[in-house]
């Protein structure tokens, strides 16, 4: 193969890392199905690219289209100026956010998607892939991730988008009043306007490849298996997707939840004491200012890890509703009791799939424990208290997650994880387990499932990775809540693979982000894997890397996994006996013990 990146060429591209050039001009106007849309050309690091910004999607969903399914935009009759963002959907900002945003906008009229088209004298149509970010289905933005530098790197067209949020996206009454899925419903209208008007742009409408990153990893997953997208999406990444098995990445008990929210809303008036006529419910909260919305949502949704018998859960999220959502997702997923399912299988078999998750995950619940120290009167610099990670920490997680065999599992999580006396080391135990149980878990299963969804003359490929580079400046989070963690807990955590996806810019110009030679040739590897799987099925195959394993397709015997770190090599079987744990031992023991009880009160 040919050498792709040599020495020389890596501290050139540290060095334009750091000081990200952007110059910028005036695109040509494109005349779409819709109107005509005005871009502007950047040209970045020497290479041209045309970007497209807060170009509207659908219909704003204000007034009566709030909790409603998104309406397809109509045409406008000026030229549209695409040059700037559009707000964010309606969420609460962390701090260091407006280090990372363009804007601090937010808005309920906020459906609007950006595409960034290289400019290149290659006019066969380019590959796309569409961004779904991350946020717990609570926050983010497409703006979060401006996408010059993977769309200039693969030659590819690159569309982040904005969906529906929170109470806003994921409020459902699961009837028609208001249909479950909402922010599901929007990534799919924005999928069909990509492949509808993305060959104005130089794209392919016929390979298009879905990616995103944890809830918008998740959102992949949906989008990969529901009937709504077969012949839409040609190819699937999944990063860092919480698990389906154990109910993680699915909301618990809907209906409760926005009954809840109603009474806060003081919806549960004289003539619906009780809620029951859904259709006056919805229109009540249609009434409601968006800002009482998200600020009655914040307080109903935040979690007290200082209390008791409190339960960690994400409140506003996708539904099993039989109908985006398939019933049966997390048994669809689960290997130990796993249920087949022909619609999901239908979809599910005809893309190409590619997911994983970063060596470390559970980071993310340090951050959580470092806002109890004040509480609980500890200091996280020395590691966690065992009390405060059994009571506090774990036993919030898992009690939603195994409500009838909580002793069963927590029996072997001390077994497994936190049996060690130092309280760092046993404050890493239980970042093993966060990372197993909410993040490891799915890559496996999920992989498996892709298997079983094929037929015997299906080609459709399935790749697994681990990110285990870690950033030699902060990590990714810290960027988002504000702080950083003791040094002790340096390591590949949540988000981290970001920076390596798209790049420096992720912050704004003028924000300090470190960035060493090792951290520029583990994006390059990123960015040549990811756009190459985008245009061929193969992340082997296009652009050439030299130095770096062959990415070998996941399978049922050996379940390869390509593992990006210091070396970028393959690995096999991933964590095996916590693995096995979690798919197949306790699941195990827990329905064994349902039956035996079930059993005895007969």
């Amino acid at each position: 193969m040919a050498v792709s990146l040599n020495r020389t060429s890596v501290m050139a591209s540290c060095i334009l890392a750091v000081f990200f050039m952007i110059v910028t001009s005036h695109a040509e106007i494109l005349e779409t199905k819709l109107g005509k849309i005005q871009g502007k050309r950047e040209t970045v690091n020497g290479k041209e690219i045309d970007v497209y910004l807060g170009i509207p999607y659908a219909e704003p969903p204000l007034g009566h289209l709030r909790f409603r399914k998104p309406v397809p935009k109509k045409p406008w009759t000026r030229t549209l100026a695409a040059t700037e963002y559009g707000p964010s959907c309606m969420q609460i900002l962390y701090p260091g956010m407006a280090d990372m945003l363009q804007h601090t906008d937010v808005s309920e009229d906020c459906l609007s998607l950006n595409v960034y088209a290289p400019v290149s004298e290659n006019k066969a149509p380019k590959a796309v892939m569409v961004w779904i970010h991350g946020g717990g289905y609570a926050l983010g933005q497409g703006m979060m991730t401006p996408c010059e530098e993977l769309a200039l790197h693969g030659d590819i067209i690159c569309v982040t988008i904005n969906y529906r949020l929170n109470i806003f996206g994921f409020l459902t009454t699961l009837d028609e009043n208001a249909p479950s899925n909402i922010g599901l419903w929007d990534q799919h209208e924005a999928l069909k306007w990509v492949k509808e008007h993305i060959s104005i742009f130089g794209g392919d409408p016929e390979s298009i490849t879905i990616f995103g990153e944890s809830a918008g990893g998740s959102s992949v997953q949906h989008q990969a298996v529901t009937k709504y997208n077969i012949g839409l999406v040609k190819r699937a990444i999944s990063q860092s997707p919480p698990t389906f098995s154990n109910g993680f990445a699915l909301a618990r008990n809907p209906l409760l939840t926005t009954k809840k929210m109603a009474r806060k809303l003081n919806c549960n008036t004289s003539d619906n004491e009780h809620l029951t006529d859904t259709l006056k419910l919805v229109n009540c909260l249609r009434l409601v200012s968006p800002e009482d919305l998200l600020n009655k949502t914040t307080e109903l949704v935040q979690p007290d890890l200082t209390k008791e018998d409190v339960e960690f859960e994400i409140a506003f999220a996708p539904t099993e509703d039989g109908d985006f959502v398939p019933y049966g997702m997390k048994d669809y997923f689960s290997v130990s009791k796993s249920k087949p399912s022909p619609e999901m299988d239908e979809a599910f078999s005809k893309v190409d799939w590619m997911v994983g998750s970063l060596a470390d995950e559970g980071n993310f619940m340090l951050y959580s424990a470092a806002m109890l120290q004040q509480a609980f009167e500890f200091n996280i610099t020395s590691g966690i208290p065992a009390e405060i990670i059994d009571k506090n920490l774990v036993l919030p997680v898992l009690k939603p997650m195994f409500p009838a065999g909580i002793k069963t599992v927590q029996k072997h999580i001390h077994e497994m994880y936190t049996h060690k006396t130092d309280p760092i080391e046993n404050t890493l135990a239980m970042r093993d387990l966060f990372t197993d149980i909410v993040f490891h878990q799915h890559v496996v299963e999920s992989s498996l499932a892709h298997l079983r969804s094929k037929t015997d003359t299906q080609k459709s490929a399935t790749y697994a990775y681990l990110v285990s580079h870690v950033l030699s400046g902060k990590n990714a989070v810290d960027y988002l809540i504000g702080f950083s963690l003791p040094s002790w807990t340096r390591c590949a955590a949540h988000g981290d693979e970001l920076p390596l996806l798209f790049g420096t810019n992720i912050v704004k110009e003028g924000v300090e982000f470190e960035w060493s030679e090792e951290d520029q040739i583990a994006a390059h590897t990123v960015m040549t894997f990811w756009t190459n799987f985008a245009k061929t099925g193969n992340p082997n195959q296009g652009l050439p890397l030299e130095g770096v394993a062959t990415w070998e397709e996941f399978t049922k015997d050996k379940k390869g996994y390509i593992n990006i770190g210091k070396q970028t090599e393959m690995g096999y079987d991933l964590l095996p006996e916590r693995m096995k744990l979690w798919m197949y031992t306790i699941p195990e023991e827990i329905e064994r013990e349902r039956a035996i009880k079930q059993k005895t009160e007969l």
